[in-house]
């Protein structure tokens, strides 16, 4: 039963933003997978190199399984998208930003300085995007840029996506191309 759609992307792409007001538009259940890890004890150990926290992934997996096989639609929103069993996923839709707006907003959230460009490499180099197309097949992967465009908008794209099947597919934008364009590549290396 496909009864979900993942919103998914490179942290601070806007991800929870979106998935409220998707599964507020839709009436889905929305569940966030930072708060639903918190919930499940699927929070490891501090890995201070990266800055970040381990994840729990077959405690995340286990919980979401329990709750999507309950029936219902639901928006499940996070960078860990890939989490989501794939039998339940109607679609997956990859929030984009482009690298150097997504520094600026990360340092705005007050990350430090290595995790910003850790996180704008990934999204330079298609991460979240790769993954969910390993998980979930590239025909049901979508893409939408959400680089300066308010939410309204980007959730209108979106709807057309979750209801008509048409948006952009997966690899249709590539930030490598832009920024070489722009000659401000380098600005991430």
């Amino acid at each position: 039963m496909k009864n979900s759609i993942v919103i998914t992307g490179t942290p601070g792409v806007g991800k929870t933003t979106i998935a409220r007001k998707l599964a507020e538009i839709l009436g889905f259940k929305l569940i966030e997978l930072n708060k639903l890890a918190e919930e499940v004890g699927g929070i490891g150990d501090y890995d201070a190199k990266r800055d970040t926290w381990k994840i729990k992934e077959e405690k995340i997996r286990k919980k979401l399984h329990a709750l999507l096989r309950e029936g219902g639609d639901f928006i499940i929103e996070g960078h860990w998208g890939d989490l989501v069993p794939e039998e339940y996923v109607k679609c997956a839709i990859v929030l984009r930003t482009n690298p150097l707006v997504l520094m600026e907003r990360l340092k705005k959230k007050g990350y430090r300085e290595g995790k910003i460009k850790e996180n704008a490499q990934a999204e330079l180099l298609d991460y979240c995007l790769i993954k969910a197309v390993e998980e979930f097949g590239d025909e049901r992967v979508f893409e939408v840029d959400n680089t300066d465009r308010d939410t309204e908008t980007v959730v209108d794209e979106i709807l057309s996506v979750i209801k008509e099947g048409r948006g952009k597919k997966a690899g249709t934008i590539n930030w490598i191309r832009t920024l070489e364009k722009e000659g401000r590549i380098m600005e991430l290396l």
